[in-house]
Formats: C-alpha cells, structure tokens, sequence
C-alpha cells in the first residue's frame, strides 16, 4: 500500500530509510495523525508528526512518542510558542515564505530531538547563535535526531504545491 506520494522525498531529505519512513506514516495513519487510507493528501500541518515520528526507536510506539514530544514545555525565555508542538508547527508554516520566525533566523538552522527534550539551533536576527530548549531541563537522555530546517522547508514546499502544478511544471521543463 502506497502511504504517501511523498514517501521517496521524506526519505531523501531527513536522511532516514524508505522502509522506517512509510511504516511510521502507516502508524501515524492509523492512529488517527495522518490522513486518509493511502496518506498521499499530507498538508504541513501534517509535518509536525511526520518529523516527530522518525525520531522514535520503535516504529509501534511513534504515535506516543509524538504525543509526548508535542507537549515538552518551552525552557527558555523567547516569544516563540509555548509547547514544541506548536513551536515545529510555527516553523512548518513560516518556512516557505521567510526564514524569519521572531527574532530568530532559521535559514541554515537545525532542530535537535531526543526521547525528552527539543532544540532550535540557528541565528538570531543580531547574528549571534541561538538556541530555545524544550523539555527536560537536564538535556537530552537518549540519542539525538538532527534536522536542518532547510529540508523542513524543502518539503513543506512539496507537501503545499498540489500533484497537478508540479507534474505540469516537470513536463514543461523537460
């Protein structure tokens, strides 16, 4: 079964293989986090899970996984929102248009996730790093999942631009 007409492109650009990639979008599906029988109508909401899902060990426990990574609580003093959910959400929807959410530059930037904490790693609009902690307070306690905000990017682009305009553009480039 087919579970999303994105499946290659998620793959390729979090540097996760195809086989750990569609088993976690079939259990987010079947929890009730991605849409539809196929999950091919992902929109960029929808990333938020996607992203938390691959950092989990075990692809049967992503769906919880992603619930718990979706609460962590904002630990540093910043205006950016106050759950990691809702931060990565904001991240989600900002990137394609501007690099710019607060007064944190995400061009070139990172987020670090681990089973307890998150981090966003990039540039303040000053020019100096700048990193806001989710989570527990004493760092993270398993291995670390490193993203560049750049592929988020890339493939909110994907996920926005329906099947049709790019199947049309493809051709007409070729």
């Amino acid at each position: 079964m087919r579970e999303s007409r994105h499946l290659g492109q998620i793959a390729r650009l979090f540097h996760q293989p195809i086989s750990k990639v569609r088993q976690t979008l079939r259990q987010l599906r079947e929890a009730g986090m991605l849409p539809g029988k196929s999950g091919g109508d992902l929109q960029p909401r929808h990333l938020v899970d996607v992203v938390l899902g691959l950092t989990s060990d075990g692809i049967q426990a992503s769906p919880a996984h992603v619930r718990a990574l979706r609460r962590l609580p904002l630990r540093d003093a910043t205006d950016l929102p106050a759950t990691a959910g809702e931060m990565l959400r904001a991240v989600v929807e900002t990137m394609p248009r501007s690099p710019v959410l607060g007064d944190l530059d995400l061009d070139d930037g990172r987020l670090l996730i681990a089973d307890n904490s998150i981090a966003l790693e990039c540039l303040s609009l000053s020019g100096k790093r700048s990193v806001v902690r989710y989570g527990d307070e004493n760092g993270p306690t398993s291995h670390i999942h490193q993203f560049q905000l750049n592929s988020i990017r890339e493939i909110a682009v994907l996920v926005e631009t329906p099947y049709e305009y790019r199947k049309t553009q493809t051709q007409r480039s070729a």
